[in-house]
């Protein structure tokens, strides 16, 4: 077997980081307030827009953007699996889950009012 030489592997490192920090969209987070961890704001209590509430088995508090939701799955917890293939294990119920969706998708739309 042939062994890489180490400028081989720290080519091959650098281009392994740059990935994963691109899958992980950690270059974005940060660029836009939020921690590396995954969908963690640093300032829990201002959520943000099309996100929703939730907090982890672990006390976490978690906001989602609704749109990147793929599935949710209740398995004594609620497992939220996001387009991005990541997924939460959270203490919100599915339903509470759906009505604080439910309830962003109805603010949006309001019969009858003009935007100025």
């Amino acid at each position: 077997m042939k062994w890489r030489n180490s400028n081989d592997q720290k080519i091959m490192d650098r281009a392994r980081k740059a990935r994963m920090d691109r899958i992980s969209g950690d270059r974005g987070r940060e660029k836009s307030g939020l921690s590396s961890r995954s969908g963690i704001s640093q300032t829990e209590d201002s959520g943000g827009k099309r996100m929703i509430r939730v907090t982890r088995l672990s006390g976490e508090v978690l906001y989602l953007n609704i749109f990147q939701i793929e599935s949710m799955e209740t398995i004594p917890e609620t497992k939220i699996k996001m387009m991005n293939g990541y997924y939460f294990l959270v203490k919100d119920s599915a339903e509470s889950v759906m009505e604080q969706i439910k309830a962003f998708l109805g603010g949006c739309m309001v019969p009858g009012e003009q935007n100025p």
